[in-house]
Order: C-alpha cells, then sequence, then structure tokens
C-alpha cells in the first residue's frame, strides 16, 4: 500500500464500517477517484476498547481479535460494492479512536469520504457522531454521504455555501474545480438572517433590498477573483450567485434538495485547534446531498446575520445590523 500512497493528489480515504451509509460512502469515493484518476483507500477503525459482541463486557481489542475479522469482512463487502467502479481499490485495518485515526490518515489524501448513517436523537446524544470531529480536524475536505443518497440520471448544481466573500476566494475556486470536473453549474448561496429589533429595521422599507443588493456585489467580486485563480475549465463554468432572507442552517438544507453536493468552509478556533460550529453541524445532521467541509476558507462558517462582514465597511453597512 506504501507504493500506491504517495501523496494527497493520488488518493482518496473512504471510511467504512459495515452500515449502509458506509457503503454509500465507499461508492461516492469511487465515483470521485473515477473522475479524477486516483486511488481509492477503503479503511476501518477497530476501536481499541470495544467489545466483541454487543453483550460482552468492554475489553482490549486487537487487529487479529473478533472485532479485526469483522472489520476484514466489512472491508471485504465495501470493495465488492465497488467493483464495477474500474477504480484501484486497496484496504487497511487499522487500530484507535475512529475520529481521530481518520482525521489523522486524509493527510495522506486528496479527500476523506464518509457515510452519514440517519440516528435518533437520543442516539446521537449517547454516541455522538465522528462526522463533524474529522470534518474540524482533517487537513484536506470530508464529504458525509447520507445513507439513503442515490444519484440522479441528470446532473445537478453544485452549491457553494458562502458566510464571508472576501474570505472565500479559496472556497469558491473548489465549488468551481468540482463543478467542472462534473460539467455542473454552481451556485453561491449567502443567507442572513436578524433578530429582534435588527428583524424589524431591515425589513422595512429599502433596506432588505439595499442589504440584498450589497451581497450580491461582494460575492460577485469574489467569484470573479475565484475565476482568475481556477483552471481555465473551472473559470468557464456557468456560476450565479444567490442572496437570500433566510435563517442559515435552513437555507442550506433546502438547497440540498436539488444539489449534487453541497460545500462549506470551516475555519480554524484557539491554536489552531479545529473548529465546527453550530450552523455545519446541523447541517450535517439534516442535508439531503452529500455535503463537503471545506478547510481551505478561513473564517468559520457560523452566524446567522450579517452579510459578509469581511468586505462591507462600517459606513456602508446598515446601522444596528451585524452578527449576533
Amino acid at each position: 500500500m506504501a507504493e500506491v500512497i504517495k501523496g494527497r493528489r493520488d488518493v482518496i480515504l473512504a471510511g467504512v464500517d459495515g452500515t449502509e451509509a458506509g457503503l454509500a460512502a465507499a461508492r461516492y469515493a469511487a465515483a470521485e477517484a473515477a473522475r479524477s484518476g486516483a486511488v481509492l483507500h477503503l479503511v476501518y477503525v477497530v476501536d481499541p476498547y470495544a467489545p466483541p459482541l454487543p453483550t460482552w463486557p468492554v475489553a482490549p481489542t486487537a487487529p487479529d481479535s473478533r472485532m479485526g475479522q469483522l472489520g476484514r469482512a466489512i472491508l471485504a463487502e465495501a470493495e465488492d460494492a465497488v467493483t464495477d467502479s474500474g477504480v484501484v481499490v486497496t484496504t487497511d485495518l487499522l487500530l484507535g479512536l475512529p475520529a481521530t485515526v481518520l482525521a489523522q490518515e486524509s493527510a495522506k489524501a486528496r479527500l476523506v469520504v464518509l457515510g452519514d448513517q440517519p440516528r435518533t436523537l437520543l442516539d446521537r446524544i449517547i454516541t455522538s457522531s465522528i462526522l463533524a470531529p474529522v470534518a474540524a480536524h482533517a487537513p484536506v475536505p470530508m464529504v458525509a454521504v447520507p445513507a439513503a443518497w442515490v444519484p440522479g440520471d441528470e446532473t445537478r448544481e453544485i452549491v457553494v455555501g458562502v458566510q464571508d466573500a472576501a474570505g472565500s476566494i479559496a472556497l469558491v475556486r473548489r465549488g468551481l474545480e468540482v463543478a467542472a470536473e462534473r460539467g455542473a453549474p454552481l451556485r453561491l448561496l449567502h443567507a442572513w438572517h436578524t433578530f429582534g429589533a435588527f428583524q424589524d429595521y431591515l425589513t422595512v422599507g429599502s433596506e432588505e433590498q439595499a442589504w440584498i443588493d450589497r451581497a450580491e456585489r461582494e460575492l460577485t467580486a469574489t467569484l470573479g477573483a475565484a475565476r482568475a485563480a481556477s483552471s481555465p475549465a473551472a473559470a468557464g463554468v456557468d456560476a450565479r450567485v444567490d442572496v437570500v432572507h433566510a435563517q442559515t442552517a435552513y437555507a442550506l438544507v433546502e438547497a440540498s434538495r436539488t444539489a449534487d453536493l453541497l460545500i462549506l468552509g470551516h475555519g480554524r478556533s484557539f491554536r489552531g485547534f479545529g473548529h465546527l460550529g453550530g450552523t455545519a453541524r446541523a447541517v450535517l445532521r439534516e442535508s439531503i446531498c452529500p455535503i463537503e467541509i471545506d478547510p481551505s476558507v478561513a473564517p468559520a462558517f457560523e452566524g446567522d446575520a450579517g452579510a459578509t462582514d469581511g468586505v462591507t465597511t462600517a459606513e456602508s453597512r446598515p446601522v444596528g445590523a451585524g452578527r449576533q
């Protein structure tokens, strides 16, 4: 395997776990590998302190244990599921905490893909999810694929959620590249929403339209800068700017209903530690289509009020408006 994995440009990593979501992740990753000519690397992570059977007590495990045997069977099933993809497939059984290991292994890949299995609220509270930790700490984009996701017969749009126009040139460029690879149109979506007195103020007279017009200008400028930094194919992608007055997570989830892929950015918080805000977490949980979390944008995608503050001066901003 070491001879195959030469660098991020050559490998797409998919974490599998024996669920339908894991198989969906393997298929999505295989399609991406086929488009880019990359190697597909399937990984199953054995928790070092997991019970061999649900009714057994927790005990140390090893790759050759009962859990290790189960992991190899899961890898074989996932490999069979992508046999017709035509891509080179490698597999690996690793020992450790799944979120930590997958975030570390992602440094060897250009993209990491995980499945998103539907769970009840109680399940989420008790067991949590590895999606947010991996997305927050992986140095490369992470895609979460819903278990029920099935690609449509027609290519649909790629949607990039943009909060801060000035800090999102790299994110928009990523959207252009993905859209070019898939022959799809691109939609830049910015949602803004305020609360209390601010909400009343901004929806009176022409203030709402003035806010939307300014955000559209800023996003158009960001799109132009991203095109200038992109390859000819990506620069020529059909793209549009869409500014909506709505709560951010709601607008993004609605957009996921008609998209092939939803792309969001996240930043680095205190002293470089990964951070994924409540908005991104909510969209990860509710998105209808696959969602990519990209670390290439500086500010975290979080907050509902404020229209791209990074390039809006205090003088041009509506009085009393801003992030909450």
